[in-house]
């Protein structure tokens, strides 16, 4: 879920760039207030979540009512990858066989919102190339679109996954938060994908396209081609 800092700054989980380890941290070094809404909530969902039930509806308002600065907004966070490198580790890990493409959400229910619902259906049976391919054809630049749901308005900070433990470091001492950067950089990784170190082997075409297709966040969050 989203996570409200006690000093009122809210980090947003972009799926696949950290966010697990980040929001764990976040609530074991005492920092963290509390969750609210989905998990993988963008600033648009947070503020209209939807229908969740009797009982998580009233916790989601009383949090609201309570924690999340409205207007003027909280200073707020977030963690992008590489485009390519996004794809690859998604696809790690909804193959994985206890997950077996389990859908995220359904892209056609409000109420079952989560940003990659449109993605259901398109990677079982199929190899990673294949997995690519079929993102690309239907939503040509998926990962750039993705991020852009979480960044544009701007937040106030952009951290990378490949620089996560500093980058949080940073992130936390700009916002003046008391804390042991020595216990965040021993802070144990969770949940990576089994084969996470392993390269995917990309049809050069594809892998040419897909750069191109996501030239936008590649440029925008400063990754080299």
């Amino acid at each position: 879920m989203a996570i409200i800092l006690k000093n009122g700054a809210v980090f947003l989980h972009i799926p696949k760039t950290g966010g697990t380890w980040v929001s764990s941290v976040l609530k074991e070094t005492g920092l963290a207030r509390c969750s609210i809404g989905h998990r993988h909530a963008n600033w648009t969902h947070l503020l209209a979540p939807g229908f969740q039930g009797v009982g998580r509806k009233l916790e989601y308002l009383y949090k609201r009512g309570r924690f999340l600065k409205v207007s003027p907004g909280p200073f707020t966070f977030c963690f992008v990858r590489h485009p390519l490198a996004w794809y690859e580790s998604f696809y790690r890990y909804k193959s994985q066989p206890e997950l077996n493409w389990e859908p995220d959400g359904d892209a056609n229910d409000w109420n079952r919102w989560h940003p990659n619902a449109v993605l259901n259906g398109l990677g079982e049976g199929r190899e990673f190339n294949e997995f690519v391919e079929a993102v690309l054809e239907q939503y040509p630049g998926y990962v750039s679109a993705l991020y852009n749901h979480y960044t544009l308005p701007p937040v106030d900070f952009i951290g990378k996954q490949e620089n996560l433990t500093e980058d949080l470091i940073s992130v936390l001492s700009e916002m003046k938060c008391e804390f042991d950067p020595e216990v965040i950089r021993g802070a144990a990784k969770v949940n990576t994908s089994r084969s996470e170190k392993k390269s995917m082997e990309w049809d050069p075409g594809l892998k040419e396209r897909a750069r191109e297709l996501e030239f936008s966040a590649i440029k925008r969050f400063g990754y080299s081609a």
